[in-house]
C-alpha cells in the first residue's frame, strides 16, 4: 500500500528546501567576498566605537574653534579669529612657540629612553641575562599604575630629602640638594623621566615581541657564517626592529603632543616655575579653564582652537601610520 503523507513529511521537506535556498544565495559569494564581508561586521563596532570617541569630538572641536565662548552663557561665531589671534599676537603666539619647542624637548627625552633603553632591556630579557626578574618589576610596575601615583612616587625620590640628593651628597658630587622640579633647568627633563619609567614597560614589551619574532635559521646562518653577537644584532635583530621602532615613535608622539598630566598633576596650569614646564597641553588647559590663582581669561574657543592645530601638526604621522598598515596588509 502507497504510505500515506504525514505532517512530519511536509515538515522535513519544507525545511530541504530553505536549506537549498540558503546554499543558493551563499553560492554567489566568492571565498574573498565572504573574507571581506566577515571582516567589515567586525569592524562595524570599533568604528561606531572610535567615531563616538573621537570623531565627534573632534569635529565638535572644529566647530568650537569659530566661536568666543568662556564656558557659560551664549557663545559668539567669529569665524576664523581664534586662529588668526593666535598665530599673529604676539602674547598668544609667544605662548604657543614656547609650548611647542618644550613639547619637542620632552618627546625627544622619552623617545630616546623608549628605544634607548627599551631596546637594551629587551635583549637583556630575550637573553634570560642574570637579574630578569628584577628587570621586570623595576620597569613593568609603574606601568598599570595610575599617573597620579607614579607623579608622587617620582617627586619623593628626586624631593631634596629623597635617596637621589643623599646618594649624591653621600658620593660628594653635589654639596647642597638639587631642587629637581623647583629649577627651571631640570624640571621638564625630570618631568619626562617620570613619564618614561611609567610607559617604558609598554616599549620594552614592543621591542621584546619583534626580537622574538626574529627567525631562528637567520640567526643560525649569521652564526654559522662567523658573526659575532654584535653583529648578528645589528645586520639580523635590528632591521625586524624597524617597525617596532616606528610605531613607538608615533605613539609617543601622539601622546606627548595630546597630554600633559604629569605637568597638570607636578606644576599646575601655571606649568612653573616661569613656563619652564609648559607643553601643548598644559596651554591648551590654561586658556581653556584659565591657571589655578584664578586669575586669566577662561576662553573655550581659543582652546579649541589650539587643539586643531595641535591635531594639524600630529596629523602626518598619524597618516604615515595608517598607510603602512594598510601597505602591510
Amino acid at each position: 500500500m502507497p504510505h500515506a503523507p504525514s505532517p512530519d513529511d511536509y515538515s522535513d521537506d519544507l525545511s530541504a528546501e530553505l536549506l537549498r535556498s540558503d546554499v543558493k544565495k551563499t553560492q554567489g559569494l566568492s571565498f574573498r567576498q565572504k573574507e571581506k564581508l566577515q571582516y567589515a561586521l567586525l569592524l562595524i563596532p570599533g568604528c561606531l566605537l572610535y567615531g563616538i570617541f573621537n570623531l565627534l569630538p573632534l569635529i565638535g572641536t572644529l566647530v568650537l574653534s569659530f566661536f568666543d565662548w568662556p564656558g557659560i552663557g551664549p557663545a559668539t561665531f567669529v569665524g576664523f579669529d581664534n586662529f588668526t589671534k593666535l598665530l599673529t599676537d604676539a602674547y598668544m603666539s609667544g605662548q604657543l612657540w614656547n609650548a611647542f619647542q618644550q613639547t619637542f624637548v620632552f618627546f625627544a627625552i622619552c623617545i630616546s629612553i623608549f628605544l634607548g633603553l627599551g631596546t637594551t632591556f629587551a635583549l637583556l630579557l630575550s637573553w634570560n641575562t642574570a637579574g630578569k626578574s628584577a628587570y621586570k618589576l623595576l620597569f613593568f610596575m609603574p606601568y598599570p599604575l595610575a599617573a597620579v601615583a607614579v607623579a608622587f612616587l617620582g617627586q619623593l625620590i628626586v624631593d631634596v630629602r629623597g635617596p637621589i640628593n643623599q646618594l649624591m651628597m653621600h658620593w660628594d658630587l653635589i654639596s647642597a640638594p638639587l631642587m629637581f622640579l623647583g629649577e627651571a633647568d631640570t624640571a621638564l627633563p625630570t618631568i619626562a623621566l617620570f613619564q618614561s619609567w611609567q610607559k617604558l614597560g609598554f616599549s620594552i614589551m614592543l621591542i621584546l615581541s619583534a626580537i622574538l619574532g626574529v627567525r631562528a635559521d637567520l640567526l643560525e646562518a649569521a652564526v654559522l657564517d662567523g658573526a659575532s653577537r654584535w653583529q648578528c644584532i645589528r645586520h639580523v635583530v635590528f632591521p625586524v626592529l624597524a617597525p617596532a621602532f616606528v610605531l613607538i615613535t608615533i605613539l609617543t608622539l601622539v601622546d606627548v603632543f595630546n597630554n600633559a598630566e604629569y605637568v597638570l598633576i607636578l606644576m599646575g596650569p601655571d606649568a612653573g616655575p616661569y613656563y619652564s614646564t609648559d607643553i601643548l597641553g598644559t596651554f591648551q588647559y590654561r586658556t581653556a579653564f584659565g591657571t589655578s590663582g584664578g586669575s586669566g581669561t577662561a576662553d573655550l574657543g581659543m582652546a579649541a582652537a589650539i587643539g586643531m592645530v595641535i591635531s594639524v601638526l600630529i596629523l602626518p604621522a598619524t597618516i604615515y601610520l595608517a598607510l603602512r598598515n594598510m601597505r602591510n596588509r
